[in-house]
């Protein structure tokens, strides 16, 4: 390195000595001072404790207020500051003309156009969205909208009714909803029966589009109605697919037609009481791996025809039309079909395809259910080809009530139970 450059880091080093040097001396001098200050504070301090517990709180809300009274003196002094500078600000807006009524403001006509026109629009916007819902709606509401899609007649309408079964009509024989089967739906099917059965006993197939609209409840239901009048009933699970009906009679689904179609058992195997008089129940028995092979085998229409030498009524409870074709070979053996439609819940495109099929005469005596009716001051439940009764005050006494009060109904009930003379 050269001569130079040593100079000047000896230099440098010197200047760094006396810096450190510098900086620890007034670092020593700073932590002297910083001890005195806090023994002074400590002092002060020992001195504040040993003063009353008044002069105390005396002297530290003096502090405080020492604080904020400075504080206060800083914030005033700025506001002076503040108006100081908006008043030098010297406005640079000038106003040439003040503003005159040439008489050209609106009328009175024309408040009342923009009321009208306002009234239009407001009453328009609810009248789109409910076309546009209307659209948009593919589900079946009513039996007129039954009547304008389809030429199958509606032999019968059945009300809503909360109940945990679906044995309703066993339950509460006195109920809107057993009437609807029994003044509807079973006296109405007198007039659809193929008079020329062979063996003097009728068979009734209920199916439907899909899953869910009442296939079943149906079936338990009407086949309840024909035991209570006397006649010799059987209820045969034909569903092989998707078995339903053990469950509302609480019997186990190990053994029935599926079991007598694979040749397990015999007819006289499958056939169970359901508990009640001139009832029984052949279950449709554990899923078959081919189901559409055993419904369309001899031995399933042999079957059926035995059903029907043994029993006045056969009723039988059958996959969706809509998804599988095992209802159309079942329907060969059945003197009527009942095709299930859901208030809510089928879809009107739905009806196509039975549409197709009773224009082809591919089922015979075929008509619709419209289920699970809801609708207050109309079908309370259905009589004959569609026609029905209200719940009105033809019913009270006759009926057990299945509709709760309304709201004005229970307050009126409440006031005269108030003013109920004791």
């Amino acid at each position: 390195m050269p001569p130079v450059f040593q100079q000047i880091d000896r230099d440098i080093n010197a200047v760094k000595d006396v810096i450190y040097e510098n900086i620890a001396s007034s670092k020593s001098l700073l932590n002297k001072e910083l001890n005195q200050l806090y023994g002074q504070i400590n002092k002060v301090e020992a001195q504040i404790k040993k003063l009353p517990k008044e002069q105390q709180e005396f002297l530290r809300i003096q502090r405080q207020f020492d604080l904020d009274n400075n504080a206060y003196n800083v914030y005033i002094d700025k506001r002076a500051e503040a108006e100081l500078v908006k008043a030098a600000n010297v406005s640079d807006i000038y106003v040439i003309d003040e503003a005159k009524n040439t008489g050209g403001g609106g009328t009175r006509r024309d408040s009342n156009l923009n009321y009208i026109m306002a009234l239009l629009i407001g009453c328009s916007i609810p009248v789109a969205v409910a076309f546009i819902l209307t659209l948009l709606d593919f589900y079946v509401h009513s039996p007129k909208e039954i009547e304008k899609l389809s030429k199958i007649p509606l032999i019968g309408v059945v009300g809503k009714m909360e109940h945990p079964t679906n044995l309703i009509v066993k339950d509460k024989p006195k109920s809107t909803i057993a009437e609807s089967f029994r003044g509807g739906i079973r006296s109405s099917l007198h007039f659809i029966y193929d008079q020329e059965s062979l063996h003097g006993s009728r068979t009734i197939m209920v199916t439907s589009s899909v899953s869910g609209e009442g296939k079943t409840f149906t079936s338990i239901n009407l086949a309840t109605v024909f035991a209570l009048s006397g006649k010799r009933t059987l209820l045969v699970g034909m569903d092989l697919r998707k078995p339903k009906i053990f469950d509302d009679f609480g019997i186990e689904n190990d053994l029935g037609v599926s079991n007598y179609l694979v040749n397990d058992c015999s007819l006289n195997e499958i056939i169970r009481s359901a508990g009640m008089e001139n009832l029984d129940i052949a279950l449709s028995g554990p899923v078959p791996p081919n189901p559409s092979e055993l419904i369309m085998s001899k031995r399933a229409g042999e079957m059926i025809e035995q059903f029907k030498m043994d029993y006045d009524y056969v009723i039988l409870d059958t996959p969706p039309l809509g998804l599988v074709a095992d209802a159309m070979e079942i329907a060969k053996h059945a003197d009527a079909s009942l095709y299930m439609v859901r208030q809510g819940y089928t879809k009107k495109g739905m009806l196509d395809v039975v549409n197709e099929k009773y224009d082809r005469k591919e089922i015979k005596n075929l008509s619709f259910v419209f289920n699970y009716f809801n609708e207050r001051g109309k079908y309370g439940y259905g009589y004959g080809y569609g026609y029905g009764y209200g719940y009105g005050a033809y019913g009270n006494g006759y009926h057990e009530n299945d509709l709760k009060d309304g709201f004005i109904a229970r307050i009126k009930k409440i006031i005269k139970g108030i003013f109920k003379p004791g």
